[in-house]
């Protein structure tokens, strides 16, 4: 796990210190997440970066469910997204990546905390209004927590 994290983050710096970086597109987001098996909706922020000229991006986010029946949860993805439509003002992207999840579930005399590393694949769409962009997302989860999960929101490009 750790040799994955420090190839991710050499990759991610790679990207950003890309000479091709003036062209490149960062976009930073935020919106709702629904996730179905534990049946709680969350907030979620996202990062995502795509380099011009390629139909590829890559992306983390951050998802903070709404703490029902004495459970918290949270989950961290990591994405690289392949864009295959994009026109006008219309993009659809499907995505792989890793998925960390943490769940606690508080008791009156003790709490079960539970984390879980797995994979998710998905689908996604963006529309773009102008100064922001529209997003939705459907993922499916595998590990631990198999789950589909749905994402709505905005995002602000850079």
């Amino acid at each position: 796990m750790r040799t994955l994290l420090k190839l991710s983050t050499l990759f991610l710096a790679l990207l950003i210190l890309n000479p091709q970086q003036s062209e490149a597109q960062i976009k930073a987001g935020l919106g709702a997440a629904f996730a179905s098996d534990i049946e709680q909706v969350g907030v979620q922020g996202d990062l995502h970066y795509r380099i011009a000229d390629l139909p590829v991006q890559i992306g983390g986010s951050l998802v903070y469910y709404i703490p029902k029946d004495n459970r918290d949860f949270l989950e961290a993805n990591l994405n690289g997204s392949f864009i295959f439509y994009e026109e006008s003002m219309f993009k659809s992207y499907l995505y792989a990546g890793l998925y960390l999840a943490r769940s606690e579930i508080n008791n009156q005399n003790s709490s079960v905390l539970n984390r879980a590393i797995g994979m998710n694949v998905g689908v996604g769409a963006e529309y773009d209004f102008g100064p922001l962009l529209g997003f939705g997302d459907l993922k499916y989860v595998t590990g631990e927590f198999n789950q589909p999960n749905f994402a709505i929101g905005l995002r602000l490009p850079f």
